[in-house]
């Protein structure tokens, strides 16, 4: 569903909100979690997520005169409750479950940052989802090396 008209800070607080649910996700399983692997991949995760979060909290601190209040036409809707209700994980998830539905929070947000760089009507909001974008993409490379590495243990 998407609506008119969202601020480029919308989708960054989103980008941060959407982070900051994972983490919360994630500590919650790894408080069930029965094995060692499946609570490292969690802890890495939290991590990751954290930085994330961090990351989105540095560039919304440290942006440049205006760009965050730039104005977007196409706007998708923005519901960081639907993301999680839309991954479906088992009761007691494997390492696999897990890193497949990391792998989708990120696809989220990459294939959201790739629409809106390719809808920005100017350059510098452009730039701003780009950027976006290369951190989600570099961070998801992540992801999969160290569950690469996981799996090898």
């Amino acid at each position: 569903m998407r609506s008119c008209c969202k601020q480029v800070k919308e989708f960054v607080i989103f980008g941060r909100q959407l982070h900051a649910v994972i983490v919360r996700l994630y500590e919650t399983l790894g408080e069930h979690a029965e094995l060692e692997r499946v609570r490292m991949l969690l802890d890495f995760l939290q991590r990751h997520e954290r930085n994330l979060e961090t990351a989105l909290a540095r560039f919304e601190k440290n942006s440049r005169g205006g760009i965050l209040e730039a104005w977007l036409e196409y706007s998708p809707s923005l519901n960081a409750g639907q993301v999680l209700d839309d991954i479906k994980l088992p009761e007691k998830p494997s390492s696999d479950d897990i890193f497949a539905a990391a792998l989708k929070f990120d696809d989220t947000l990459i294939e959201l940052y790739r629409e809106l760089a390719v809808k920005a009507a100017d350059h510098k909001t452009r730039e701003v989802f780009q950027n976006l974008l290369k951190l989600e993409e570099g961070e998801k490379n992540q992801i999969v090396r160290a569950a690469l590495s996981l799996q090898d243990m």
